[in-house]
């Protein structure tokens, strides 16, 4: 494998966080990612940037963690979830008790996703840390959050992806960003779940994701136009170790690879 480097983007205003990714590629792609990143800053929907932080950090020597992309569960609009977001939020709630997730410590992190979860009210710049039986948070810093790095889609994979993009009408990169991250999480020591809600306005799917049952992509998580969102990372507290799931969500590199099965919420 030739060497890799993580080029990460980071693009903000008033130190309000507005939009971020990470890449990993090989040396030769670093400038045609670097622009493309740049421009994804300069036109996102969340506004104009006052700071952009473009970071190049090469991965040599760090062993590459390879991971099968968790399978699809999609959950489209239908008149058997009923309508608007309150049937979103219950199926969100229910694939999260599934994987082991309490009813209480569901319902309060989407909660405070919806109503801004850092101390100021606003979005947090990473996710929440969540025990999941008793929802109590346990992120060191509330308003930083926990980050996920070091993730991408292997090269190879490119048409493993595309293929399920097609499949489920995927127009944007939020899609292939949010498994690739979730598929991460997952394996992380001590995880359970994760409950996502995209911050961009006009994109209003979430997802409900665990090792155990896959990622659960659902309709209308959110009233289109509202910029609060942010995610949840679900763990278990007995046994935890949160230097170790730190270490790993921020310091160890996965490449993600593999077919993406995609099944209807009515076959899961």
């Amino acid at each position: 494998m030739p060497e890799l480097f993580s080029v990460r983007m980071r693009a903000s205003r008033g130190g309000i966080h507005i939009s971020g990714a990470e890449r990993i590629v090989p040396e030769g792609g670093i400038e045609a990612v670097t622009a493309s990143l740049l421009n994804r800053a300069m036109t996102h929907e969340n506004g104009a940037p006052g700071e952009i932080k473009i970071t190049v950090e090469s991965l040599a020597g760090r062993e590459i963690l390879i991971l099968r992309p968790l399978r699809v569960i999609n959950f489209p609009p239908s008149p058997l979830m009923g309508e608007g977001e309150m049937a979103s939020h219950a199926a969100a709630v229910s694939e999260l008790e599934r994987a082991g997730v309490s009813g209480k410590a569901a319902k309060s992190a989407l909660e405070a996703i919806l109503a801004g979860a850092s101390p100021a009210g606003g979005n947090m710049r990473g996710a929440m840390l969540v025990d999941a039986a008793t929802g109590e948070r346990l992120e060191p810093d509330r308003e930083r959050g926990i980050r996920a790095r070091a993730v991408d889609w292997a090269e190879e994979a490119e048409g493993y992806v595309s293929n399920a993009e097609r499949e489920l009408k995927c127009a944007t990169l939020h899609f292939r960003e949010a498994l690739a991250l979730a598929t991460k999480a997952a394996n992380a020591p001590g995880a359970v779940a994760e409950l996502c809600i995209s911050d961009d306005p006009r994109y209003t799917t979430g997802y409900a994701s665990s090792r155990a049952f896959g990622y659960c992509r659902i309709a209308s998580m959110k009233e289109a136009g509202r910029g609060f969102g942010g995610r949840a990372f679900f763990v278990r507290r007995e046994g935890f170790d949160i230097d170790e799931y730190i270490g790993y969500m921020r310091g160890t590199p996965v490449l993600v690879n593999g077919p993406v099965e995609i099944l209807r919420a009515d076959n899961k």
